[in-house]
């Protein structure tokens, strides 16, 4: 553990300066062990002392029994001695000495001498004086080197804060910042005060006054304190200032002097206050933030409203209501009731929707704010929208359905959101004309499913419809509501040219599961696209018709390539028993594709040749097919595949490699 170096020494004399005691910090400075120093005169060792004017305080200390403090100020030394640390000012220690009388019982016999030495204390005081020389230097690097200095070597000079604080007023930017770095990192209660009093003193120096509050700002400790003082200042520039960095705190303490503030006779200062309120989210001035908006002062309603949402608390609602009414106010109370209010304010806005018609997208936009948040917090949208539907007058409900002619963008999606809430003909057939909208699309498909059959035969119209995006959107609602009436309709598009509409309508039809649709779904499987094979094979799978097995043989034998390929997935997929010898055959197609698809399906029956059929595809096959064996021999419950698999692993083909290595792994797991 390290030590700090030691600064002091104490040697005892007689009545008659013969020294009596030398500790050892003295005998290291001087060179002069006890031994040595014992019994022998003090001036006889050190005789400058007499010449140098120092004897007679001695004389005085052992006549008078006063104490005596020798300055290093006024006789720099009283033993003469190098310093303990090198010194570019200094050859001699400078020494602060207490003389103080020796006593026994009443008597004095003789004296008790404390030397301290004060040499690098005196080099950094002068340090300091000197860097402060500088900061007053006509030259910025010289300015700024000095106060880089005296801002990052906190521990090097005593009582630095005050020349930091002074250089606030320096004319350069650098140099301020510099100096406001330094303050805001040492922080304290003395830097504290000192910007205090130079917000006080200086305020009307712009430099100054914004350099001391953003240090104020950004320093730690009880900054608090000595600000709500100053809001007892006759001057309303100082009490904004003050108000102002107190807003930049997040000190919950400032509150009762910034909600005082809110009295306060100037506006400048009362309009600081209220933004700071709002910055602590300080929901005691709730109140009295809302009847700053109530009064109709808008210098100081706005900000007023702007504190209340950054507060951000539901208790606002009761206070912000009634300022609906108030037609400059109107627009902010009700963005800030859809982001803050509760339920209580749906009522008193859903009633204002119905009486102003050209506030309806705002309030429409709030509502569904209020929507989503109720859902997103307690999982209870709805009730906010069972309120709207309860509160909607007819006329409400027209105005609502009218403002659809000319609202675009995020507007459109909450009007879409609200109509969707609501029951009735005009709000289905609304929200039908919407279906082509990509921006709305989601929201009314959403409340078209909600609604369910009812609203099958208007979807069913939109089948015909010019616009793809609309049948598109009525094909999947459609699909996603089950609606079978709508099966005969949706078959049409199986047999169009549109890919999109064909896959849809394939999609539909499975969630529909209408055996009417078999027939052309079959008709698919051969599809030149990909994708349009793989939708039918899905609606197959879905359906399950009872003469799928049946119809599979003949499919697996098929002259078509594709055909044959995705009977096999759907044989595959239901694990048809009465097709595994064709399946097992296809193993051996002509086809890259089947024999893939075949391999991938052999795992979903139970035979005790499909293991050994794997096994010999795993290192004669394809790379395509011996990588599709790899994968199929994930899903064989048979720890017999292991030897096998590692037998593959120098396969000269990297993706039957990795396949074989992803089987080991999925496999190793299971064992």
């Amino acid at each position: 553990m390290m030590q700090t170096q030691q600064s002091l020494g104490i040697f005892t004399t007689d009545a008659n300066l013969v020294v009596r005691s030398w500790d050892r910090w003295l005998a290291g400075v001087t060179g002069m062990s006890a031994n040595m120093i014992r019994g022998i005169n003090l001036i006889e060792l050190f005789p400058d002392i007499e010449t140098r004017g120092l004897y007679e305080y001695f004389q005085q200390v052992l006549q008078d029994g006063i104490v005596i403090t020798l300055l290093p100020s006024e006789h720099y030394y009283l033993l003469p001695c190098a310093p303990q640390n090198a010194s570019e000012r200094f050859t001699q220690m400078q020494q602060q000495v207490m003389i103080a009388p020796l006593r026994e019982k009443d008597r004095i016999i003789g004296t008790i001498v404390t030397i301290e030495d004060m040499t690098t204390y005196l080099d950094r005081e002068q340090d300091l004086e000197d860097l402060v020389n500088q900061l007053n230097s006509p030259h910025e690097n010289t300015r700024l080197n000095a106060a880089r200095r005296l801002a990052t070597k906190e521990g090097e000079f005593l009582q630095t804060e005050q020349p930091l604080v002074d250089v606030l007023k320096d004319d350069s930017w650098r140099v301020r910042k510099v100096a406001m770095d330094g303050l805001t990192r040492r922080g304290g209660p003395e830097a504290i005060t000192m910007l205090v009093q130079t917000l006080r003193d200086k305020h009307q120096e712009l430099s100054v006054l914004n350099s001391a509050i953003k240090v104020l700002t950004q320093m730690t400790g009880d900054i608090v304190t000595p600000l709500v003082e100053l809001l007892k200042s006759d001057d309303f520039d100082l009490r904004g200032y003050a108000v102002l960095v107190l807003g930049e705190q997040s000190d919950r303490r400032a509150i009762p002097a910034l909600i005082e503030a809110l009295n306060d006779p100037d506006i400048n200062v009362r309009y600081h206050a209220i933004e700071a309120l709002g910055k602590l989210g300080a929901t005691e001035a709730i109140e009295a933030l809302a009847n700053i908006a109530r009064a109709e002062d808008f210098f100081l309603a706005f900000p007023a409203l702007d504190a209340l949402k950054n507060i951000g608390d539901s208790a606002i609602t009761p206070y912000l209501t009634p300022l609906l009414t108030n037609e400059l106010l109107r627009d902010p109370v009700v963005e800030i009731l859809g982001k803050l209010g509760d339920d209580s304010a749906v009522v008193p806005l859903v009633t204002l929707l119905c009486t102003h018609t050209d506030s309806i997208n705002s309030i429409v936009q709030a509502l569904t704010a209020l929507y989503y948040r109720y859902h997103e917090l307690y999982n209870d949208g709805d009730k906010i929208a069972v309120l709207v539907q309860q509160t909607l007058t007819p006329a409400g409900v027209q105005s609502l359905l009218d403002t659809l002619t000319y609202t675009q963008g995020e507007e459109l999606r909450a009007l879409a959101t609200v109509i969707g809430w609501l029951e009735g003909t005009a709000a289905e057939q609304a929200l039908i004309q919407m279906l082509g909208k990509p921006t709305v699309q989601k929201e009314v498909i959403q409340t078209l499913i909600r609604y369910g059959e009812r609203i099958g035969e208007l979807l069913m119209a939109q089948l015909n419809a010019d616009d793809v995006e609309v049948c598109r959107a009525a094909i999947f609602a459609l699909g996603q509501i089950g609606d079978k009436n709508a099966a005969p309709a949706l078959l049409k598009f199986l047999t169009q040219d549109n890919t999109d509409l064909i896959v849809y309508a394939a999609e539909a039809l499975a969630k529909i599961c209408d055996p009417r649709a078999f027939e052309t779904l079959v008709d698919l499987l051969g599809h030149p696209l990909a994708v349009v094979r793989q939708a039918a094979v899905a609606a197959l799978n879905s359906l399950n018709h009872t003469e799928m097995a049946g119809r599979a043989n003949s499919l697996l034998t098929h002259t078509d390539a594709h055909i044959r390929e995705s009977a096999i997935r759907i044989v595959g997929y239901v694990g048809y028993a009465e097709n595994l010898e064709l399946l097992l055959t296809c193993c051996h197609d002509a086809d890259e594709n089947v024999r893939v698809a075949a391999v991938e399906s052999l795992p979903y029956f139970e035979d005790p040749r499909i293991l050994t059929l794997l096994v010999t595809i795993l290192v004669t096959d394809t790379a395509k097919v011996r990588a599709a064996a790899a994968r199929a021999m994930a899903m064989v419950d048979d720890v017999a595949v292991l030897p096998h698999l590692h037998g593959a692993l120098q396969d000269q083909d990297v993706w039957v490699r990795y396949f074989i290595a992803r089987t080991l792994g999925q496999v190793g797991e299971s064992y």
